[in-house]
């Protein structure tokens, strides 16, 4: 018998050695086939640049588990990194052998206003230079169309035949599920605790509709965003504002009168320029950057960056710098892979930056709806310390930085923010729920004796007992005064 375990832990370690080597092989392999191609790849004299980013745009990726990518393949919900695509198109503006540039954008499935319009700005400038932008889609959905409006020439494929408009414009809602007569129905009570005037999180569970309040709060700030769509959308295309608004607004009536054709139709209402066919796009590509084994010379914007982007500069240790951080996700207590925002993962980047002599300031990179309230004030704390140390910093708001994200900003030296940016949201809230009463319903009932009035107070099984109740709300009251004193220093108010 031992003799059997021995030869079975014998061969359990040489398939694990084995294992372990050829993955150790496939890496070097692909180190060495990527430096051999970073060589050996070259940008021709002349080629088109295609942007064709793929999932959503983002500041900063989750990390991505890579054995379920080697079982699983690619990722569905994939991610593009914003500046990846920035560079590229200002890399290509001034790049001699760029001659056009074509937005792919087929593949992108979405992304914050605020990196669109980021993107937009970088299209222009490619413009600027006297080279053509060229957007060539079946389709195109609100963000696809946004920055589609940019080029120079929109065109639809003129044998696509999608299932949704072909300029599929819905304009921006905000529709929360809400679950009152749900809880109601299954006996859970939520006990909420708030303070603040819009802190509307929280309706869901209170309510099966939403409130005048929460209404005129949401309709401010989603009214912003659209204004903001539509002046871009108007202004590149050259269409007036009565214009856009008779295509949003009364779509059907328009689609009715294009006897369905729904290319034709953004053609004629001058959202598109053209309808042609790919083998016409492929021809005018050509005329402008030659072929290469028969179709146009052209490079992804991966595949140019990998050849064009310098490589990361070996900084010197003395010298001084400025610290850029980023701060993307929700914000929570604790350690947090990229994509989320930790409160000691983050901390611990400020902390080094502090404790650095070379570094002089730091940029905050933050684009964070919220969170934790604790986990916020943990990362402005380390912020302050910086600051006392006499590095300024600066905040740079992307999409969001609200609630939390704002809390992490209020003392920040200076604070920039994007027309788009939704910020703000200054109040508190929690929530408590308890289930004794939806678990009496089958049976299931909690009861006993404790030494003090706050015994068996987080007992979920009981009901809410009054002093926690509360405690719970002195805490939140406590919180957001807190919340309101650090705006009302940072900002120098009152």
């Amino acid at each position: 018998m031992l003799s059997f375990l021995r030869a079975l832990w014998q061969g359990i370690t040489t398939v694990r050695r084995a294992v372990t080597n050829i993955i150790f092989l496939a890496i070097v392999i692909f180190i060495v086939v990527a430096i051999i191609s970073n060589e050996t790849a070259s940008v021709p004299e002349k080629t088109a640049l295609v942007i064709n980013p793929t999932g959503v745009i983002v500041e900063q990726k989750h990390p991505v588990d890579p054995f379920a990518r080697l079982t699983q393949g690619e990722d569905k919900e994939a991610e593009t990194l914003l500046r990846d695509i920035t560079d590229a198109i200002d890399a290509g503006a001034e790049d001699k052998r760029v001659k056009v540039l074509v937005l792919d954008l087929e593949g992108l499935a979405g992304a914050p206003m605020s990196m669109l319009l980021e993107i937009g700005q970088s299209l222009d400038h490619f413009k600027q230079t006297g080279k053509p932008v060229y957007a060539f889609g079946s389709s195109y959905s609100q963000s696809q169309y946004l920055l589609a409006a940019h080029a120079s020439q929109v065109y639809l494929d003129k044998h696509a035949v999608p299932a949704l408009p072909s300029v599929f414009l819905t304009g921006i809602g905000v529709y929360p599920t809400f679950f009152k007569s749900a809880l109601d129905r299954f006996k859970v009570k939520f006990h909420i605790f708030r303070v603040g005037e819009f802190k509307s999180a929280v309706e869901p569970y209170l309510r099966d509709d939403m409130s005048e309040e929460a209404r005129a709060e949401t309709r401010d700030w989603v009214d912003s965003l659209w204004d903001s769509y539509a002046r871009t959308v108007t202004h590149e295309r050259g269409i007036t504002a009565e214009a856009f608004d008779r295509y949003t607004n009364r779509y059907d009536v328009l689609l009715d009168g294009a006897k369905g054709d729904s290319a034709s139709l953004a053609v004629s209402e001058g959202l598109v320029d053209e309808q042609i066919t790919q083998e016409v796009f492929r021809e005018r590509l050509l005329d402008l950057v030659g072929e290469h084994d028969g179709n146009p010379n052209a490079l992804g914007f991966r595949e140019y960056l990998g050849i064009t982007r310098p490589p990361i500069p070996v900084v010197n240790p003395t010298s001084k710098k400025i610290a850029v951080i980023v701060a993307k996700g929700t914000i929570l207590d604790g350690e947090q892979p990229p994509g989320d925002i930790g409160a000691e993962s983050l901390s611990r980047l400020i902390e080094q930056a502090r404790k650095d002599k070379t570094v002089k300031g730091v940029v905050l990179r933050i684009d964070s709806p919220g969170g934790s309230a604790s986990a916020a004030e943990r990362i402005r704390s380390e912020l302050a310390l910086l600051q006392d140390d006499g590095k300024p910093v600066v905040v740079s708001m992307s999409g969001y930085a609200a609630s939390g994200g704002y809390w992490v900003s209020a003392t920040a030296n200076r604070i920039f923010a994007e027309e788009t940016t939704i910020t703000g949201s200054i109040g508190t809230f929690l929530l408590f729920p308890t289930f004794g009463e939806a678990l009496g319903e089958f049976g299931i009932h909690s009861d006993g004796i404790g030494t003090t009035t706050l015994s068996g107070s987080t007992d979920p099984l009981l009901p809410l007992n009054p002093v926690m109740e509360r405690l719970l709300q002195q805490g939140i009251r406590n919180t957001y005064d807190n919340f309101l004193a650090i705006v009302a220093e940072g900002r120098g108010m009152t």
